[in-house]
């Protein structure tokens, strides 16, 4: 069973054919045939990419040479340096690499504070729930703790075994499983809500490594997505650890980051001059790209998407947020 399901999956690799159940059907043919799976009737991109051509516009912007809008809060913090960003309920949560720090926004109060101190903070490895559970990679501690929204310690997911060097973090089957991605196995380890590790994601395909070099994931309540910046394309698997589709694999420049919106949107930057990367499981096969302001397109370090709101962290050039549309009508 499991050589079949790898075989499959290279005919799919091969074929690069679109996901759903006509995916289903033509792997199976071309497991049966070995692989000998002919083109089909070519797709008409002009008409598909309409679909998921995306307008990003500027909403607002904090950070370095942007700090008018911003006042530090109690804490007496001042945006320097933004490595990850995550945003949830009007918040918004930055991995601050000047303060060594995540820090927590308040743009309706125009406040930031520190919320937890960072040793290391050169991760992009930040989650947070809808409710305000927040869920950052720990490097120096090689963990990812989890944290509320004053910033109290809640947890910490750790394993020598499974991820001895976390690289990012995310949530998936209704909030029941975090996924961690290590740096050095290039794996995906599970634990569940009250932070015991249930073992790595991949067991049922183990010949077929997820990554050459994990940089980003994310998750919806049935997928899991896996930004490999060596390979520069994004695997997408299903909740069982399988590689159901890859994306990307003949347009990115150099991937750094991920978002996945509630519709199955991805959002990739590669530092490409014309925008974000922007495709569908949906429109399997065809992309879009959507500008950035070009102060913002070299800079990026990370990507959250709220609802129709996108945030990207820039490093040094601070935190966008931007409108999305057409907005996200959901799954």
């Amino acid at each position: 069973m499991l050589n079949s399901l790898y075989d499959s999956w290279k005919c799919r690799r091969a074929g690069r054919v679109p996901g759903g159940a006509l995916a289903a059907t033509l792997a199976g043919l071309c497991l049966l045939n070995a692989c000998a799976l002919e083109p089909g009737p070519a797709y008409e991109p002009e008409s598909l990419t309409a679909g998921i051509d995306v307008t990003l516009t500027p909403l607002d912007a904090f950070g370095a040479g942007r700090t008018s809008t911003v006042r530090p809060g109690a804490g007496g913090a001042q945006l320097g340096y933004a490595a990850a960003v995550a945003a949830s309920g009007g918040l918004v949560y930055v991995v601050d690499g000047a303060s060594s720090a995540l820090v927590q926004l308040d743009p309706a109060r125009a406040e930031l504070r520190v919320l937890y101190p960072l040793r290391d903070p050169n991760t992009a490895g930040l989650y947070v729930s809808a409710d305000q559970i927040i869920e950052v990679v720990d490097r120096y501690n090689r963990a990812v703790v989890e944290l509320d929204q004053s910033g109290w310690e809640r947890r910490r997911f750790m394993d020598s075994r499974l991820i001895p060097a976390p690289v990012d973090v995310t949530q998936t089957n209704w909030g029941s499983t975090i996924l961690i991605a290590d740096g050095i196995s290039q794996r995906l380890a599970m634990f569940d809500a009250m932070s015991n590790p249930t073992g790595p994601f991949t067991t049922t395909l183990s010949p077929v490594a997820i990554a050459a070099s994990i940089t980003a994931i994310a998750a919806t309540d049935n997928a899991v997505f896996v930004l490999d910046s060596a390979s520069r394309e994004v695997t997408q698997l299903d909740m069982d650890g399988r590689p159901v589709a890859t994306y990307g694999e003949d347009s990115l420049l150099a991937p750094v980051a991920l978002a996945v919106d509630e519709c199955g949107r991805m959002f990739v930057a590669d530092g490409h001059s014309a925008g974000l990367f922007v495709t569908s499981p949906e429109f399997y096969g065809t992309s879009a790209r959507a500008a950035l302001p070009p102060e913002l397109t070299p800079a990026v370090t990370d990507l959250w998407i709220d609802g129709n709101t996108m945030y990207v962290a820039a490093g040094s050039q601070g935190v966008y947020i931007l409108a999305v549309d057409p907005p996200c009508m959901g799954p």
